[in-house]
């Protein structure tokens, strides 16, 4: 198999052999750094689709390579390997999180308990628990073609942190939480669903992210205006 790598403004080339189905993309990037390029930087740490460091795209398709097996996405026998989108490169495919991180703390995206706490059943934490599996990966952010037009747009990864305490009964700021999805531009969001679909943990972002749209224009903390896509170069 022929494997390109992305880096700078060239592509590494390298001829490897995979045979067996259980190789990930991860694996392939361990081998050529292990035997064939040591120079090759990339991120990795829990290897078990956790730490959320190992996001790369393959094939244009941006994934976790320790999660991804390499033959699922090989085309003609090959794989193109290239940093993800919409944040700074640092080298090969590692790249500058700290911009979306930034981000997440004006989107204040933590727990803040209230005085008295309630007993939770399974039923309330049922409203957020595929939320809760946010391993804050930036592939969301990473897809996401709203910042073209907003810069200051808080991103999709904001938005589920921001539902996920909005939903908790036990969290202190309760509505507040569609006050600050407001100041986060959440209104920018033109809904293409790229979020949802890029998703490791399968996490429905784009309807979260319409949950907190209407219930705000609901309560007049979010004012309606038409954002659905015109105008929007989506480079995809």
């Amino acid at each position: 198999m022929i494997v390109k790598v992305k880096r700078e403004d060239y592509f590494s080339e390298f001829e490897i052999n995979i045979q067996e189905k259980r190789i990930t993309i991860l694996e392939v990037l361990d081998y050529i750094k292990n035997y064939l390029d040591p120079s090759l930087s990339y991120r990795s740490n829990c290897r078990a689709s956790i730490c959320g460091t190992c996001g790369v795209k393959v094939n244009g398709k941006p994934v976790l390579a320790c999660k991804t097996k390499a033959l699922d996405l090989a085309e003609n026998n090959t794989l193109l390997i290239e940093p993800v989108d919409n944040m700074p490169i640092i080298k090969d495919l590692i790249v500058d999180q700290d911009e979306f991180l930034e981000k997440l703390k004006k989107a204040k995206a933590w727990f803040e308990p209230r005085d008295n706490f309630e007993k939770v059943y399974p039923q309330d934490l049922a409203l957020f628990e595929k939320e809760a599996d946010c391993i804050l990966c930036g592939i969301c952010y990473s897809v996401c073609p709203a910042f073209q037009n907003d810069k200051n747009f808080g991103g999709p990864i904001n938005f589920i942190k921001i539902f996920r305490f909005w939903k908790d009964k036990n969290d202190a700021l309760g509505d507040v939480r569609i006050e600050i999805a407001k100041e986060n531009n959440i209104t920018s969001c033109i809904h293409c669903k790229y979020c949802t679909f890029s998703c490791p943990k399968e996490i429905p972002v784009e309807s979260d992210i319409m949950q907190l749209e209407f219930f705000g224009k609901q309560k007049g903390i979010i004012q309606s205006q038409d954002n659905f896509g015109f105008g929007f170069n989506f480079g995809f």
